[in-house]
């Protein structure tokens, strides 16, 4: 390109001394002319002046490369072409800088006009490409615009905290800054805006108080009957080895029980933490119910449970986190054991596209929570594309008005038999959180007399 650019200024600095040549030549000429006319000099003489004048302008011209003639503009051209280059190259190394932020940023024209956005902020708005389009219709978050505006119009700093809308809620801080150009003259401003997620800080502070709020209610009650029977103990069944045989058995059960209760608390408030977090890994849904049905086979066994798996789907990967799928998976098996009858029935489906309802032969059943063509529509996607797993009893069934509640944290249908049981009221919550961070649909399906079945939506895998 250089060889080509040098080439060209040479042609043209040709055709520059070409032109001049032809411009002395007519002048000279004119002015020999008049002087002749004005009888001032003889003609002959103006004619051999005029011819060795040419003749030495010829020579000039011959011995004066093209390259002499076309240096200066050449050594013009290149100085400019490298401060071009120059300033390419720092702007590359901007938008590199940009790209490898984990944080999302944007840069906005005078206008408001997004003008680049590295692939964080494609991540938190949802989108593949923004550049060009208004920033008000890309960031949903009017008070952020506004702080933006202020920018542009004032060369002063703003920052601004706000929540984005959609299936799992983000707390975020915008800063916005104005961006120096480093050039005097520039009359279009621009603005800088970087966002900070805050949403695991938040969802620290909001799991703190939220754990302690649960686990001093829910410990209360068996605390109180563990220090009852210690008093007891030491008390008048302090020689009775049959009574002491006995609390200390309840005693056990309790501990036990408050034992899966902390447990499912800090598990709840880990998948919290991380709901916001998209997940990474591609795992087959099939292949983790069948992973799962193993697992709980002592648990099948000694509950006598009969349990049927059915795959439907020869291709059901989906975008998730391996553990917590499984441990989805286990909640909802292990709720169909309990709760199921006796012996309970499980039968396990694994398929694509929209579940079929196990309840479409005989009195409708009752629903809650989200339908596949919610899910499809919510994700933007078709029926097709879902992926689901769904985990149905036999058993007596739940009434209407406990279906929408049933993913409330310690809300129990029957909640001595839920006690008896094991349970902590806290498995269907996690399911529900799961299935929020992995941006699915979750559905209850129940009749009574006729058993329920609980279903999770999945978006396939690309």
């Amino acid at each position: 390109m250089q060889e080509d650019l040098a080439s060209l200024i040479r042609n043209t600095a040709a055709r520059v001394r070409g032109r001049d040549f032809m411009w002395a030549a007519g002048i000279s000429a004119g002015v020999g002319a008049a002087l002749i006319i004005a009888g001032i000099a003889d003609w002959r003489i103006a004619l051999l002046a005029w011819i060795a004048f040419m003749a030495a302008l010829a020579v000039r011209y011959r011995f004066s490369s093209g390259r002499v003639w076309a240096a200066p503009v050449q050594r013009i051209v290149e100085t400019e072409l490298n401060a071009q280059e120059s300033e390419m190259a720092h702007l590359r190394m901007a938008q590199g800088v940009a790209r490898a932020l984990p944080e999302p940023l944007f840069i906005l024209d005078s206008q408001g006009v997004v003008e680049h956005a590295n692939p964080a902020a494609l991540e938190l708005v949802g989108l593949t490409e923004v550049t060009g389009r208004h920033f008000a219709s890309v960031l949903r978050a009017p008070n952020v615009f506004e702080a933006a505006e202020t920018v542009l119009s004032t060369q002063e700093p703003q920052s601004v905290e706000f929540t984005t809308a959609g299936a799992v809620e983000r707390t975020c801080r915008a800063y916005i800054t104005p961006i120096d150009a480093g050039d005097a003259a520039a009359t279009q401003p621009r603005a800088l805006v970087f966002i900070r997620d805050l949403t695991s800080e938040r969802r620290v502070e909001q799991m703190r108080a939220d754990f302690i709020a649960s686990a001093s209610h829910e410990l209360r009650t068996p605390l109180a009957s563990l220090l009852g029977f210690i008093e007891t103990l030491r008390g008048h069944a302090k020689d009775d080895p049959e009574a002491q045989e006995k609390f200390l058995s309840t005693m056990q059960s309790q501990a036990e029980r408050m034992q899966r209760l902390v447990a499912d608390l800090m598990s709840l408030s880990r998948i919290e933490l991380n709901e916001h977090v998209p997940p990474r890994q591609s795992i087959d849904l099939a292949e983790i119910a069948e992973d799962v049905i193993d697992s709980l086979a002592p648990l099948f066994e000694a509950a006598g449970a009969i349990v049927d798996f059915t795959k439907d789907a020869d291709d059901a990967t989906i975008r998730a986190e391996r553990d917590e799928i499984f441990q989805a998976i286990q909640n909802l098996i292990d709720n169909a054991v309990k709760y199921g009858g006796e012996p309970a029935m499980v039968k396990i489906r694994v398929g694509r596209g929209a579940a079929q309802t196990p309840f479409a032969d005989g009195p409708p059943a009752h629903r809650s929570g989200d339908s596949a063509e919610q899910v499809a529509a919510r994700l933007g996607v078709t029926v097709d594309d879902l992926v689901y797993v769904q985990i149905r009893d036999f058993g007596p069934g739940i009434e209407r008005a406990d279906l929408p509640r049933l993913t409330e944290r310690f809300y129990r249908v029957n909640v001595e038999r839920s006690r008896k049981s094991g349970g902590t009221g806290l498995g269907l919550a996690i399911v529900k959180h799961i299935m929020n961070r992995h941006k699915g649909g979750f559905q209850i399906e129940s009749r009574l007399a006729g058993g329920a079945a609980f279903t999770c939506y999945f978006q396939k895998a690309p």
